[in-house]
């Protein structure tokens, strides 16, 4: 359903989402963050203006927003949702 509100001229099949557990080399991590926030494969994505959204997957116990990274991941969503409509 979001993919088919957010799309403008495109198919909503060619919309973009960000789902950090399938982005990142887990076995390269220290390339894919980067050396400051700024530089992270989540920022750089979020703000290339393709990306129309993220997916965070929970378990029961929500142990997603214990993680830092991940609540980063959830504030910058929440801002581009602010301040972008077609996010």
């Amino acid at each position: 359903k979001h993919a088919e509100t957010v799309c403008d001229e495109n198919p909503w099949t060619e919309v973009r989402y960000w789902v950090c557990f399938c982005s990142n080399n887990q076995y390269k991590i220290d390339e894919e963050l980067g050396a400051t926030w700024q530089e992270s494969s989540f920022y750089l994505t979020l703000q290339s203006g393709h990306c129309r959204g993220t997916c965070m997957v929970l378990d029961d116990e929500a142990l997603p927003l214990m993680r830092s990274w991940c609540i980063f991941e959830l504030l910058h969503t929440v801002k581009l949702q602010a301040s972008d409509q077609a996010f």
